[in-house]
């Protein structure tokens, strides 16, 4: 069950962190905060290794992971797993999800659909003509559909 979700902009500020408490885990604000941040080393490193490796070959699967937005499992704890997204633009999406919880076993193409689903959102949001590009998220609608988004599917 997804625990927190984020959006993190190319500066690495917080655009949106948003999660459940349903986790007594990660049952508050700074406990999320925390879990998000130190995946942004993770995905930092992750992102760094697929543009060098993208720049010093050209074969095919290389250009497909250049073009896949999804960065997988990028570390695990004891109560948690924290998987990573990064979009064309450089935004980063982070999705937090319980290690501990009955049917936790979350599969692969689950998470990447979630995230794809949340990019989706993210694209809907930032369109809205009155939010200003590098501020933070505080459609309403947003937040209820992440919301949504991490109840249902995962």
């Amino acid at each position: 069950m997804a625990v927190c979700v984020a959006v993190i902009g190319k500066d690495n500020s917080p655009l949106y962190i948003g999660g459940i408490g349903n986790d007594p885990n990660a049952d508050n604000e700074l406990s999320r905060q925390w879990l998000v941040h130190t995946a942004l080393d993770a995905l930092e490193e992750r992102l760094s290794t697929t543009n060098n490796s993208n720049t010093n070959s050209s074969t095919n699967t290389a250009r497909a992971d250049l073009r896949d937005l999804y960065l997988g499992l990028l570390y695990s704890t004891d109560t948690h797993k924290i998987y990573g997204y990064v979009t064309n633009t450089r935004i980063k999406l982070v999705l937090v999800t319980s290690s501990t919880s009955p049917g936790s076993n979350i599969r692969d193409a689950e998470v990447r659909t979630a995230l794809r689903r949340l990019h989706a959102l993210y694209a809907d949001a930032i369109c809205n003509p009155f939010h200003l590009p590098g501020d933070q998220i505080t459609s309403l609608k947003f937040d209820k559909q992440v919301k949504s988004l991490m109840l249902n599917n995962v």
